[in-house]
């Protein structure tokens, strides 16, 4: 009888412990591909922390090079739930993550991508009851947003003045194309995949982007000539979401490992894409890229552009329906102040950069 009773109970514990089966294998489909710096730099080691922090109540399972999503439809396959998290570029849904959207439309105002990957996430988690709200709205959780390198000009032969780029075709989108006519040249909108191309066979004379692009697409074969003017960041690409119900049904510890572990996994995206650019600026240099220094009216250009691009980007807000626009870009630069003060203080101590992104920001998120 002993021996019956000893093994209903240890049956009766098996059944409530946590096993291998019980385990949530959460899906992070994204159109990046597997080897692309944001997923080894940050997203699987990411994974790898929150696993072990959960006791392997979570699992991550990365579908990277658009094996389920791409990047148009990444917020679509959240909200339907064909995956939990995914690689968000709100450009690519601007009805519905307008507010959101309109914040990276402020690409002028970066100038660094660890000032603005801490500024536009404290806006965006802690700051911004319109991106929370369409979030929500979307059946999203908006955990972290990254903000890349800042662009430059890379161009196939010298623009040594300002006046030069006066019927010059440079590859450009959104606050970049706007920009190109500022200075009197001609955007031309191809995708980054048909740059080379373009500016090996003269079809443009100059793309934007930022300096990675250089070694990322072999730039630096046909591009031999990039301005020393960093030219506005992107800071619109959600790395860490989460599908509403998914989140809503992890436990408090899960949810605690989420968090705690996306300062880390920031810092170490920011220093990822910084080391990336180094190392892409000296491999073009030894292939015979001049890094030149701008010409100062083209410096006093982009600076009165800036100006006028909060004017244009609120016009653009207001159009989509947008309220209390002048507070919103107010806090922003707000916080990219600070920001740009703390990393003075900061410098390249990158545990420094993820403590500080815990102390003011994930440790107030709920």
């Amino acid at each position: 009888m002993k021996h019956t009773i000893c093994l209903a109970a240890g049956i009766a514990a098996m059944a409530f412990a946590p096993t291998a089966l019980e385990a949530k294998t959460l899906t992070y489909g994204t159109y990046l591909g597997a080897r692309h710096s944001t997923n080894v730099d940050s997203v699987l080691p990411w994974m790898k922390a929150v696993e072990e922090a959960t006791g392997g109540s979570l699992t991550f399972e990365l579908a990277a090079d658009g094996t389920l999503v791409s990047g148009r439809d990444s917020l679509q396959g959240i909200r339907d739930g064909l995956i939990d998290m995914s690689t968000i570029v709100d450009f690519y849904t601007p009805n519905d993550l307008k507010t959101s959207t309109i914040l990276t439309e402020l690409a002028m105002l970066g100038t660094d991508a660890a000032v603005m990957t801490a500024a536009i996430n404290e806006m965006q988690v802690l700051n911004c009851e319109g991106c929370v709200k369409e979030a929500e709205d979307n059946n999203l959780k908006i955990l972290a947003v990254y903000a890349s390198s800042p662009y430059h000009l890379i161009c196939n032969k010298p623009f040594e003045t300002l006046e030069s780029f006066k019927g010059a075709r440079i590859r450009a989108t959104g606050a970049w194309a706007i920009f190109s006519q500022a200075i009197g040249a001609t955007p031309v909108n191809i995708t980054s995949g048909e740059q080379y191309e373009a500016l090996q066979r003269g079809q443009v004379d100059c793309t934007l982007i930022n300096i990675p692009a250089l070694t990322n697409y072999s730039l630096f074969e046909v591009a031999k000539y990039v301005i020393n003017l960093p030219i506005g960041t992107f800071h619109g690409a959600h790395v860490y979401n989460a599908n509403t119900s998914v989140w809503e049904g992890l436990t408090d510890e899960e949810r605690k490992a989420f968090i705690d572990n996306i300062p880390q996994a920031m810092a170490n995206l920011t220093e990822g894409a910084i080391k990336t650019d180094a190392e892409a600026v000296e491999k073009s240099k030894a292939a015979g890229v001049v890094f030149a220094d701008p010409d100062p009216a083209l410096v006093e250009a982009l600076e009165q552009f800036k100006k006028d691009e909060l004017k244009r980007a609120k016009e653009l807000a207001e159009s989509r329906g947008l309220k209390n626009v002048d507070e919103l870009f107010a806090k922003f630069q707000e916080l990219i102040a600070k920001w740009d003060d703390k990393m003075k203080e900061i410098g390249d101590d990158w545990d420094a950069y993820a403590q500080a992104l815990q102390t003011e920001i994930y440790s107030k998120v709920d």
